[in-house]
């Protein structure tokens, strides 16, 4: 028998996977609040996260999974668990649960609901980058050595001559109200006036590092 959803569409296999994803992510998230319920986030924990991830491959390869699942082993590469590495992996984890993904019902985020480019690449070599907002995969300097790495250089704000700016995940929803939003502003009207300044989800940016 063929199952239906609810407009009365047979549902497919695609419809399945992504049903199940977002089971996941809700899992994720639910499991990072309880973590977080004291505020604190100590070694036993994201070894914990650690292990969570790994028997759960279908949330560590899709977006933030993936990300997180990065930045926790990357923490634990060294066997030591630094203040800064558990509070600002704390700090994500609870921008995570502070509505920006649940809301938006997809791991896309906050920054799919921004004027951003649905680009289908990247060009770092020489290219000139701005960030802003929170960003899932790290902190800001984080961001940019990556970039840097990749041959691309940082400007310190919006300028005509940009070629990409990279919006954080976790941007706050009052977005136009705040610095990070007055740089999206400011993107936008140059791009509006014909530039080559491309807004890009910082999902979508880290998919070319």
């Amino acid at each position: 028998m063929v199952q239906l959803d609810d407009d009365g569409q047979p549902i497919t296999r695609a419809f399945n996977w992504h049903r199940n994803l977002k089971k996941s992510l809700e899992s994720l998230l639910g499991l990072c609040h309880g973590m977080l319920a004291d505020n604190r986030l100590n070694t036993e924990e994201i070894l914990f996260l650690d292990t969570w991830l790994k028997e759960n491959e279908e949330i560590a390869r899709a977006w933030p999974g993936d990300i997180i699942a990065q930045r926790v082993r990357d923490i634990l590469a060294d066997g030591i668990v630094t203040e800064e590495e558990s509070e600002d992996l704390k700090d994500t984890l609870a921008r995570m649960l502070g509505g920006t993904l649940q809301e938006a019902g997809s791991a896309g985020g906050m920054a799919t609901r921004l004027p951003v480019d649905d680009v289908d690449q990247i060009a770092f070599d020489d290219r000139l980058f701005c960030l802003t907002g929170k960003f899932i995969y790290g902190p800001r300097r984080k961001c940019e050595t990556a970039i840097l790495d990749l041959g691309g250089k940082i400007a310190g704000g919006v300028v005509k001559n940009l070629d990409y700016l990279i919006v954080g995940t976790l941007a706050s929803r009052d977005w136009a109200y705040t610095a990070h939003g007055r740089k999206i502003e400011k993107a936008v009207s140059y791009r509006d006036e014909g530039t080559q300044i491309l807004i890009v989800a910082e999902e979508r940016w880290t998919k070319f590092l």
